[in-house]
């Protein structure tokens, strides 16, 4: 007779079969994705994300940088990343208002977040009314850099930068240098080198394309006329197409034939990472420059220490399927420590007043102008609104006409309000 196998041995066997396969399943690593826009050093930016899964179990998947033209589709699609790390925040309320990002209230007070640390420029480019949308990381401002044996061989102080804007634009004149054919060799200052700084003049005549809350467009204001004619004179006075070619001779950014860096302008708008050791030290340690506030208008000396904060953004968006961990994990993100871990490795400002404290900020004389000018009382949040990316590429386009080709500044702007005026409202 066959003998038959024991009921009870086979529900044993398949309990065990069950639990094995439990474990296994247990077994498999829990993992939160994260997506940044910028990185130069992805493994170093892995290793810091490494410590949090030491302390957490949790793997952090990091792909940095990810391709501007992913975010979208990565956003809109199934498998969202769970944190968000972006460039800079024009796009968050764009982002929201189509529901893809988080409003981020709960995961503050959950997550313990300490909102009286962050400077305020930049937290509040991520606030929409009560709401909080984002979180910063990290920021950026722009200041003057001068070329001080620029300054001394135009007969001019070395160390005494223009105080006004006015005076900037007579020490542009005594700085730039026209050969005897008419083309110039050595030009005083660019208001647009390497890129567009419209932001920062227009608030130092009070104003910018959209009122302090975003509510209404004001892109042919009197102070965005001032601020744009301001500009055009630097390329007027010497004939477009002149300047022009001669930037067109400039060297690449991160080099050493940068045109500051290689004395063909002697001063220039830009951030404080070029005082950090991956450019100035790094392409040109001889370098004898100094590094201060942008100058206000004399008609308005308490806009001295004027800047706009702009840089680094967090936010959760809508598809992540791991909120309450990607909550844990952004709280960890903001902790003073590693907002200075991360910016000192990055030469950018910390949005955290105690990470400022660390040591690691104390670089040279030129970044601590920035890291002293991020606690000012003038430092202005980058105004943003659901149409940022409309208008952005309309007064860039419009930006390039103004000073590059002579456009008129007023019927260029007013082009601008006639079309977009109704799109925000």
């Amino acid at each position: 007779m066959k003998k038959l196998f024991p009921l009870l041995s086979i529900v044993i066997i398949l309990s065990m079969m069950l639990s094995a396969c439990g474990a296994a399943a247990s077994e498999q690593p829990k993992v939160l994705r994260v997506w940044i826009q910028w990185g130069d050093n992805p493994q170093q930016i892995q290793e810091m994300f490494d410590q949090y899964t030491k302390i957490s179990g949790y793997k952090i998947e990091v792909t940095a940088p990810i391709d501007d033209d992913k975010v979208l589709p990565g956003l809109t699609g199934t498998e969202a990343p769970d944190i968000l790390v972006l460039s800079g925040g024009d796009l968050v309320k764009s982002y929201y208002k189509e529901g893809l990002v988080d409003e981020l209230g709960q995961v503050i007070k959950d997550g313990n977040i300490d909102m009286n640390d962050f400077y305020a420029g930049p937290l509040n480019a991520c606030k929409q009314g009560d709401k909080i949308l984002c979180l910063p990381w990290g920021f950026d401002l722009y200041a003057l850099y001068w070329n001080k044996d620029l300054f001394e061989a135009a007969g001019l102080d070395p160390n005494k930068p223009p105080a006004t804007m006015e005076e900037l634009v007579e020490y542009a004149d005594k700085l730039t240098k026209v050969s005897a054919n008419g083309k110039l060799e050595q030009i005083g200052f660019i208001p647009d080198l390497s890129w567009d700084h419209s932001d920062l003049y227009a608030s130092m005549f009070g104003g910018f394309w959209y009122n302090e809350d975003g509510t209404q467009l004001t892109v042919n204001s009197q102070p965005m006329i001032d601020a744009m004619t301001w500009q055009q004179q630097f390329y007027s006075k010497y004939g477009y197409e002149n300047v022009l070619e001669f930037a067109g001779g400039f060297g690449e950014y991160n080099s050493p034939d940068h045109p500051f860096f290689s004395g063909k302008v002697a001063m220039m708008v830009d951030g404080e990472w070029i005082a950090g050791p991956n450019y100035i030290p790094t392409f040109k340690p001889e370098l004898n420059y100094g590094v201060a506030a942008f100058p206000p208008p004399a008609s308005n000396p308490e806009r001295a220490g004027t800047a706009v904060a702009q840089g680094t953004v967090v936010v959760i968006p809508s598809g992540g399927k791991q909120k309450v961990e990607a909550a844990k994990l952004l709280a960890w993100m903001m902790s003073p420590d590693i907002v200075a871990a991360e910016f000192c490795r990055n030469a950018n400002l910390p949005t955290s007043k105690k990470a400022a404290e660390n040591p690691c900020f104390n670089v040279n004389e030129g970044f601590n102008t920035f890291v002293k000018l991020a606690a000012g009382s003038n430092i202005k949040a980058l105004i943003t609104t659901p149409i940022s990316l409309e208008i952005n590429d309309a007064f860039g386009t419009a930006s390039e006409e103004i000073l590059h080709t002579g456009a008129d500044v007023k019927s260029t702007l007013d082009k601008i309000q006639a079309e977009y005026e109704g799109k925000l409202k």
